[in-house]
């Protein structure tokens, strides 16, 4: 609400890529599966109204603009905290929800920091009701993992051995554990 604000989102996007480092001493234990994760850490402009800004033109416009995107995420947020299972959320009414579709969605690690000020009651009323409604999102994380053709060979071939290998255990305890037949001709 000042000359000086950026008026923008802000979104740093990191993709992270690892892999097991083979060493050389175990050369079948590592099947040479990608682990991926996206780091994603977003400043969001505050709501403003365009009252009390006194913006007009292009400054009006872009605050339009980061009003609407703000009260899509703030939907789609409520949606998500609902609790509700199924349903259609739709992250294609903001380029903010689209972006961060991964991260609101359920497979990732969620933190939300909800900065106010004394200044602007309206403001801060409206940013803790929907700090409070984000705290009630429920992600499911897991480990997103990439297999090329060899490393999926690699990953079921051992798969196979072990699963042998308990068969064969299993066969050895239930032939030691059966009794001989009797010949009952004798």
């Amino acid at each position: 609400m000042n000359e000086h604000s950026s008026r923008s989102h802000t979104i740093f996007r990191m993709i992270l890529e690892s892999r097991e480092k083979n060493d050389g001493s175990m050369p079948e234990s590592i099947d040479e599966a990608v682990k991926v994760a996206h780091l994603n850490l977003v400043d969001l402009a505050g709501s403003e109204r365009a009252s009390q800004t006194g913006a007009e033109g292009v400054r009006l416009k872009e605050g339009c603009n980061i009003n609407r995107s703000l009260f899509v995420l703030g939907q789609v947020i409520k949606k998500l905290s609902d609790g509700q299972t199924g349903g259609f959320i739709n992250y294609r009414d903001s380029k903010i929800t689209r972006i961060l579709q991964n991260s609101l969605g359920g497979n990732a690690k969620t933190v939300i920091i909800c900065t106010i000020t004394t200044d602007a009651l309206e403001e801060t009323v409206s940013t803790l009701q929907f700090a409070s409604t984000a705290k009630f999102m429920k992600n499911t994380p897991h480990v997103n993992e990439v297999l090329d053709d060899q490393a999926m060979l690699k990953r079921y071939r051992k798969e196979i051995m072990d699963l042998k290998n308990r068969l064969e255990k299993n066969q050895i305890k239930c032939n030691s554990e059966l009794t001989p037949v009797q010949n009952w001709e004798d």
